[in-house]
């Protein structure tokens, strides 16, 4: 049902915000979907200098959008790499293979990324507890997790 009537507004502050650590990356979540009926969900992404993103993968159910807001991020697909700076945005729609890292050696990344629907940010605090103490997790893991939220890698066909 649809939301009717006055309804407030949310300022969500990076400082009292959720974080949560995924290997090497920072995620801070804002929105997580509970104020959207999960229309969309709203995360900043930190990757170090020279560190990687996840395995290349495909989503079944939903889009990304990547703002660049520190650095350059590189976006790896199958048809080659696309490196977006400061001020750039990358758009994944479903179906559309693709990872990221930060190529940078000496530089931090940063960005602004939504997800719709919102429900995404819930793969995120999977992995981070799952990951919790610096566990490893194996690719069979890892494609697990991903599975639960839709998500493949390249070699699973996109349509049955």
């Amino acid at each position: 049902m649809p939301i009717r009537g006055p309804v407030p507004v949310k300022l969500f502050r990076k400082e009292e915000s959720e974080k949560l650590k995924v290997g090497p990356m920072t995620i801070t979540v804002f929105e997580d979907g509970s104020l959207t009926e999960n229309r969309v969900s709203s995360v900043l992404l930190e990757v170090p200098a020279g560190k990687s993103g996840p395995p290349m993968h495909w989503h079944r159910f939903h889009d990304e959008l990547f703002f660049i807001t520190k650095g350059t991020m590189t976006f790896v697909t199958p048809e080659g790499e696309v490196v977006a700076k400061e001020g750039d945005l990358m758009t994944v729609p479903p179906g559309a293979v693709h990872t990221f890292k930060n190529a940078s050696e000496t530089e931090d990344c940063a960005c602004y990324m939504t997800a719709t629907p919102g429900h995404y940010v819930d793969y995120f605090r999977m992995l981070a507890k799952a990951t919790v103490e610096g566990r490893q997790l194996t690719s069979s893991d890892t494609q697990h997790l991903m599975a639960l939220f839709g998500t493949f890698p390249p070699e699973v066909e996109s349509e049955p």
